[in-house]
């Protein structure tokens, strides 16, 4: 098992590698588009540790009592997303979400994030060439979803033991004490889905982020070092 701390460490070299990959792209996407700032955002309990801290220090805990982070009980029927890939390899069937809560996330504040700096990853690769406010559909650049779905993949897999959920179910675990009773163990990589012409765009990110050295180590040697 990873120290908590440098799973950490390893999160943010993970942010920081794809923000490099991602500005390389003439995405649309402006301060107050909010579109894609919705309830049904996912991530793991390593990334609501750094938001829970955000909000601890902030002195915004209090947020998470109110209705909008109401537990609905645990959730049955999801898949993580090394889950939904694995199920894919072995040409499986894939039981996907029975609907999607687009209601505004309660974080936003006057159409800006209110905690940007800790935004789970989900929020982090929502991204258009055009403007979505008007069709509410983003239009993504080819195999910029395959790298970011890798990227989702590598989260998933350093939390290993922690859970997998969507934002507000995660956070209002986490904030009783009881995650562990909401959605989803977090499973390993078990592959990738990336297509042959998609890798000349996704292989740079990869290779970049997995050379990377993290307190002594490569990336790629921290996601050995955390299969179960």
């Amino acid at each position: 098992m990873i120290p908590r701390p440098i799973q950490h460490l390893l999160l943010a070299a993970l942010y920081d590698a794809f923000d490099q990959w991602a500005s390389t792209f003439a995405f649309a996407c402006r301060k107050g588009c909010a579109t894609c700032c919705t309830r049904s955002v996912t991530m793991t309990s390593l990334e609501g540790d750094g938001i829970m801290a955000f909000l601890s220090q902030e002195n915004r805990r209090a947020e998470l009592i109110g209705s909008a982070f109401l537990p609905s009980g645990k959730q049955t029927g999801q898949c993580t997303t090394n889950t939904f890939v694995g199920a894919h390899l072995r040409g499986e069937p894939v039981e996907e979400a029975e609907s999607w809560d687009l209601r505004p996330c309660p974080f936003l504040k006057e159409e800006s994030c209110s905690i940007y700096p800790v935004r789970p990853f989900g929020c982090r690769l929502f991204a258009s060439l055009d403007s979505c406010a008007a069709s509410g559909v983003a239009e993504m650049p080819p195999g910029y979803l395959a790298g970011a779905t890798a990227l989702l993949q590598y989260i998933e897999h350093l939390d290993n033991g922690g859970r997998w959920s969507t934002m507000m179910e995660l956070l209002a675990g986490m904030n009783t004490g009881q995650a562990e009773d909401y959605g989803e163990p977090t499973a390993p990589i078990p592959g990738f889905l990336v297509a042959p012409d998609e890798r000349a765009l996704v292989e740079p990110l990869l290779q970049g982020l997995l050379a990377r050295e993290v307190n002594g180590q490569t990336f790629a040697q921290w996601l050995q070092a955390a299969r179960p």
